[in-house]
């Protein structure tokens, strides 16, 4: 049976998972870490879609006008 590529411990405070070198480079694995942080703190959230959508149009709106304001200088 062949050795898996990763494994996972738990102890009373973490999550430690073990790769073999060469499964994921550090950049994928960086990138990995951060979805399964994002999907966390999702899981959590209380934010409605709805809320969701309006705070998104707000960043949108704000980031148009600084770079807009940018633009023009």
């Amino acid at each position: 049976m062949a050795e898996r590529a990763y494994r996972i411990d738990l102890d009373e405070q973490d999550v430690v998972v073990r790769l073999r070198r060469g499964v994921l480079g550090r950049e994928q694995v960086s990138r990995f870490l951060d979805f399964l942080e994002l999907e966390s703190i999702r899981e959590r959230s209380e934010l409605s879609e709805a809320d969701a959508a309006l705070l998104a149009d707000e960043v949108n709106r704000s980031v148009w006008a600084r770079t807009r304001s940018h633009a023009a200088e």
